[in-house]
């Protein structure tokens, strides 16, 4: 079990726009999605004590399709973001196309698709750990309205 600094953000930024192509979540991209998801929050999980290859099953990934937003570049997969209600979650970017500004356009995209939704409250947790996720928040209109320790584990 680990004690974890959890930020719980929300947006107070302008209306956005999203000019990104994103598909959602089939069956046939769990092996990459999996791979990659885990790639990208193996040093969170292995801060946090937690299994870094441990992930959803297919059948949990199935259930989440219409929620999970997966963005591609001539058939790659680049990069994810999951939006339930009106909770930001699990975005994430390939290791290969990080710091190119795929984050921030997934971000933006999320918050447009809520925007769009009539959606005016969105949220997001990111860990204290994940100072460059909680960079990008702060630096595109999020702001912390509360800060939790959990215990993850």
């Amino acid at each position: 079990m680990a004690e974890v600094i959890v930020h719980e953000m929300q947006y107070y930024g302008k209306k956005v726009n999203s000019d990104i192509d994103v598909v959602n979540y089939s069956d046939e991209y769990y092996n990459d999605y999996r791979s990659i998801c885990c790639d990208c929050f193996r040093s969170l999980s292995i801060a946090t004590n937690l299994d870094p290859d441990s992930f959803y099953t297919r059948e949990e990934m199935i259930k989440k399709n219409s929620s999970v937003f997966i963005l591609f570049i001539k058939k790659e997969m680049i990069g994810s973001v999951e939006i339930n209600e009106n909770v930001i979650d699990h975005l994430f970017v390939n290791e290969k196309y990080q710091n190119q500004g795929y984050g921030k356009k997934l971000l933006f995209f999320a918050i447009n698709y809520l925007q769009k939704s009539g959606i005016k409250q969105i949220i997001l947790y990111v860990a204290d750990l994940n100072s460059k996720a909680t960079e990008l928040y702060l630096n595109n209109g999020f702001k912390c309205i509360n800060t939790i320790k959990d215990d993850w584990g």
